[in-house]
């Protein structure tokens, strides 16, 4: 009776070494793909401060060729028609700037959650398999 017991208890104390083994590779794996997913956004975060800082610097060498531009019309007509054509040109930049910013700001959430989706998906395969078992 001793020995069942004593074999009863190995067992156990096997099965929760295994699993603390397992949870603890869990865990890492976990931190790594966190680390990484916060790296991608770092980088994501830097990359888009230069577009801001781009965008910035766009604006301000507009609006200095806009004021020599307006500086220099001489009827009210070429006022008018040179401001229409600075308005569009402006909505049109500022379109497509934003539409830069906005893929830019895409590309990095997908990068940013492929580390952590990739090891969610593996630790609910290791499971399923665990369970299969």
């Amino acid at each position: 009776m001793q020995e069942a017991v004593k074999e009863q208890m190995n067992k156990m104390t096997n099965n929760l070494v295994q699993s603390a083994t397992e949870m603890n590779s869990v865990l890492h794996d976990t931190m790594s793909a966190s680390l990484q997913s916060v790296s991608v956004m770092i980088k994501g975060y830097s990359d888009l401060c230069d577009s801001f800082s781009l965008l910035t610097q766009k604006t301000l060498e507009q609006s200095t060729l806009v004021n020599q531009t307006m500086m220099s019309v001489s009827s009210v007509d070429d006022l008018v028609s040179t401001q229409n054509s600075l308005i569009k040109n402006n909505f049109d930049n500022m379109m497509s700037e934003m539409n830069n910013i906005t893929e830019l700001s895409s590309r990095i959430a997908q990068q940013a959650s492929e580390p952590v989706t990739k090891h969610m998906n593996d630790t609910l395969s290791k499971i399923s398999k665990t369970q299969a078992a």
